[in-house]
C-alpha cells in the first residue's frame, strides 16, 4: 500500500522542517501545494523530496486541499498541516492500520496545547486524517474544512485509533490566535452565507466568536447549531461542553450543569463534562457531588484520554495531576480525608510546583496533622528558600512546640507581613528572648498588627523590660478595643506606678 503525505502550505519555513522529517520513512510520496510563499517553504519542501505545485490562494481552505489531494498516486492519504508532527513510535502502527483491510479511513488524535504557559490546556480533536483516496471523497468548507462528509457519502468505514499528531499551531501568543480567529470568522461568514455545511459552520462560527470575546452572539450560533443540526454526537456534546464552560464563567450555574447533562447525554465516555460539573459543584459548595464529579472525570481519563480515545469532537484536557488537584480539593472539602491525602500527594508527585505542595501542607495543617506536613516538607526540599514553605513549616513547628526551630525558620523570610512578624515575636516569647519578641512585635505593629490577644502579650513584654511608658501606651490601645479586659487595666496601672515612681526619684 502506498501512502501519499498532502499538504497545503504558505510561508512556513519555521514549521516546515520538522513536519516533513517526521514523516520521513513512513510516506511513500509528499505532495505540496503553496499557496503564495514568499519566504524558503517551497525549497525546503523540495529539499525532501517533494511534488510542489503552486495554487492561486482563493479564500478557500477546501479548494487548496482539493489541489493537493487531486496530485496524490497512493493508495492513502495522509494529511497534514505545517505545524503538525506524527512521532517515529507511530510510523509502524499506520503502516499496519492501511494494510490491515479493515477500514477506509481511520481516526487521528489532534493534540494541540493551547498558548505558551507550561501548564496551558490542551486539547484532543478526532480528525479522519488517514483515508483510502476513493473516487467521491474531498474536502468541503471555506475554513474548518471537513473530510468527513463526503467519507459519510461513500459510506467508508471510519475507524478510531489511538494515534496522536501533536499540533503546535496554538501553542502561541494570544495576539496570534486572536489574529487566526479573526481571519477564521470572514470565511466562516462567507460560507454560512452560503449555507454550506450550515450546522457544522454555525459551530465553528460560534466557538470562533467566544474565541473574540463574543461571547452572546457566540452561545446563540451555538444554540442555533443544535437547532439546525447535521453533524455527530461528538460535535453535540463538543457544543454543549462549550455552553456549560461559558455560562459557568458568568455564573448561570443552573445553565452550565444542565448543559454538562446534555453533553455527557451525548457522549457519556468523555472527560470534561464531569471535570466541569465539578467546578459547578465546588461553587454550589455541594462538595460530595463535586468530588464525585471530579472522580468521574478521572475514570474517564485514565480509560479514554490516557488511551488516545477521544469521545467528542473537541476534547478539553489537562494534564492528569491538575485533576488530582481538583479532586484533593473537592474530597478535603467534603470531609474524606482519606481520599484528599491521596489525590492532593499524587498531584505533587506527578509535576510538583509551589503551589501544589503549598495546598498538600496546608491541607496536612488544616487536619492538625502536624508531622505528615513536616514529612512532606522535607519531600520537597528544593522549595526550602521559599517564603511560603517557611510560614508553612514554622507553622507546624509551632503546633509541635518547637519554638526555637520555628523561630530560626521565621526568622530567614524575606518579605515578612504582620502575621509571620507575630508568629516570630510569639516563638521568642516561648523562648525567653524577650527583646527580640519586642523587635518583632513592633515590626508586626507598623505593619498593621492589631490583634488584641497578641498586642497583650507586646505591652507585657515591654513591661518585662522595664519600658513602662511604651508598655502602657500599647495596653492603653488594648484596652480600646477591649474595654472589658480587667487584666490588661492592672497592667496599666502598675505601669503608671512605675512610670510615677521613676519620676518622684528622678526629683
Amino acid at each position: 500500500m502506498n501512502l501519499s503525505l498532502s499538504m497545503i502550505v504558505k510561508n512556513e519555513e519555521r514549521f516546515l522542517p520538522e513536519c516533513l522529517e517526521s514523516v520521513k520513512g513512513l510516506v511513500d510520496e509528499i505532495v505540496i501545494v503553496d499557496t503564495g510563499s514568499t519566504d524558503s517553504t517551497k525549497q525546503i519542501a523540495a529539499s525532501f523530496g517533494a511534488r510542489v505545485f503552486d495554487f492561486a490562494w482563493c479564500d478557500d481552505f477546501s479548494a487548496a486541499r482539493n489541489e493537493s489531494l487531486k496530485n496524490t498516486t497512493g493508495d492513502w492519504v495522509l494529511y497534514l498541516d505545517a505545524d503538525e508532527r506524527v512521532d517515529k513510535t507511530y510510523h509502524g502502527k499506520i503502516r499496519r492500520m492501511i494494510s490491515g483491510g479493515k477500514a477506509d479511513a481511520f481516526l487521528l488524535n489532534l493534540k494541540s496545547k493551547i498558548g505558551t504557559k507550561e501548564d496551558s490546556q490542551y486539547h484532543l480533536v478526532s480528525y479522519p486524517r488517514l483515508f483510502k483516496k476513493m473516487k467521491g471523497v474531498a474536502f468541503v468548507g471555506e475554513v474548518h474544512e471537513q473530510i468527513t462528509t463526503s467519507l459519510n457519502a461513500v459510506r467508508a468505514r471510519i475507524v478510531q485509533s489511538d494515534v496522536i499528531i501533536e499540533h503546535l499551531g496554538y501553542a502561541q501568543d494570544d495576539d496570534v490566535i486572536l489574529e487566526k480567529a479573526r481571519r477564521n470568522y470572514r470565511l466562516l461568514l462567507s460560507q454560512i452565507e452560503r449555507r454550506e455545511n450550515y450546522g457544522y459552520a454555525l459551530y465553528q462560527l460560534g466557538q470562533t466568536e467566544i474565541v473574540l470575546s463574543e461571547v452572546e452572539k457566540g452561545l446563540a450560533h451555538l444554540h442555533e447549531a443544535l437547532a439546525v443540526g447535521g453533524f455527530g454526537k461528538s460535535v453535540e456534546a463538543s457544543i454543549y461542553g462549550i455552553i456549560a464552560e461559558n455560562t459557568f464563567k458568568r455564573g448561570d450555574y443552573n445553565a452550565a450543569l444542565s448543559a454538562c447533562e446534555k453533553s455527557l447525554h451525548a457522549a457519556p465516555q468523555q472527560t470534561f463534562a464531569h471535570m466541569m460539573k465539578g467546578e459547578i459543584y465546588l461553587k454550589l459548595c455541594e462538595y460530595q457531588e463535586s468530588e464525585n464529579s471530579f472522580s468521574k472525570s478521572l475514570d474517564q481519563y485514565r480509560s479514554s484520554i490516557l488511551l488516545g480515545k477521544v469521545a467528542t469532537a473537541v476534547e478539553p484536557v489537562f494534564d492528569i495531576d491538575v485533576l488530582y488537584s481538583k479532586l484533593g480539593k473537592a474530597a478535603s472539602l467534603a470531609g474524606d480525608t482519606e481520599t484528599a491525602k491521596l489525590y492532593l500527594g499524587k498531584a505533587v508527585e506527578e509535576k510538583p510546583s509551589e503551589l501544589k505542595v503549598a495546598n498538600y501542607m496546608e491541607f496536612f495543617l488544616k487536619h492538625k496533622m502536624y508531622r505528615e506536613a513536616l514529612d512532606a516538607a522535607e519531600q520537597y526540599r528544593q522549595f526550602e528558600n521559599e517564603d511560603w514553605y517557611l510560614r508553612l513549616v514554622s507553622s507546624a513547628l509551632i503546633d509541635l512546640e518547637h519554638f526555637q526551630d520555628a523561630s530560626r525558620l521565621l526568622e530567614n523570610i524575606s518579605e515578612h507581613d504582620r502575621v509571620s512578624l507575630s508568629s516570630l515575636a510569639n516563638c521568642r516569647l516561648k523562648i525567653g528572648d524577650f527583646e527580640g519578641a519586642e523587635s518583632a512585635f513592633q515590626s508586626a505593629v507598623e505593619s498593621g498588627y492589631n490583634d488584641p490577644q497578641g498586642m497583650e502579650l507586646y505591652g507585657l513584654v515591654q513591661f518585662k523590660l522595664g519600658k513602662f511608658s511604651d508598655a502602657v501606651k500599647t495596653l492603653t490601645r488594648v484596652v480600646e478595643i477591649d474595654p472589658m479586659n480587667s487584666r490588661v487595666a492592672k497592667f496599666i496601672q502598675a505601669g503608671r506606678a512605675q512610670i510615677g515612681a521613676a519620676t518622684v526619684a528622678i526629683k
